[in-house]
């Protein structure tokens, strides 16, 4: 009887297997496609509805959803194969995609290893900077490099960066789901 006890704690005591290392990677496929996924519905499908003249941008609130919920390795490069993706599509005006998606992705990253954790309110804050920083960047791009009127160029970034953030709540589910299904980490 003494063994068998000591047994059933030891069992208690253990933890559950860890998943194959198959299962850890084919949640990426499917991060993937819901990336190709924003990426056609902002280039294809958004531009054709454009509200007060701005048009959402789905893809750094994708990365920086990815990068919120996996970290700055996995934020990084997914980050910069959107960033690739955008400036393909995009040509020559594309080209700064790359670098901000990339940066975005390892900034947003790295707020998980901070006070934010993985909740909603802590993605929209990720969100919110990353848009801010992205038409910010824009404006002053259009305003001191291009000479269009202040005015009008803040007036459309603000209606693109509140019409973007429209559509995190949209996204932040799935991509936590995603991360919940297919767990990049063992959670202690």
């Amino acid at each position: 009887m003494k063994g068998m006890n000591r047994n059933r704690r030891q069992n208690r005591m253990k933890r559950p297997p860890s998943p194959p290392r198959w299962e850890k990677a084919s949640g990426w496929p499917l991060r993937i496609g819901v990336l190709l996924l924003c990426f056609f519905l902002e280039r294809c499908v958004l531009n054709r509805f454009p509200l007060w003249g701005g048009t959402p941008l789905l893809m750094p609130l994708a990365v920086a959803a990815i990068g919120f919920l996996e970290g700055t390795g996995p934020g990084a490069v997914c980050g910069l194969g959107a960033g690739l993706a955008s400036a393909l599509a995009m040509g020559s005006d594309g080209i700064a995609l790359i670098w901000f998606d990339t940066a975005a992705g390892l900034v947003c990253g790295a707020t998980l290893d901070k006070a934010l954790g993985r909740t909603f309110p802590g993605y929209l804050l990720c969100a919110l900077g990353t848009m801010l920083l992205w038409e910010g960047l824009q404006a002053v791009i259009h305003i001191f490099f291009l000479g269009d009127a202040a005015s009008a160029v803040l007036a459309l970034a603000g209606a693109e960066g509140v019409y973007s953030l429209v559509f995190a709540p949209v996204l932040y589910p799935v991509f936590r789901m995603l991360h919940d299904r297919f767990r990049s980490e063992p959670e202690f």
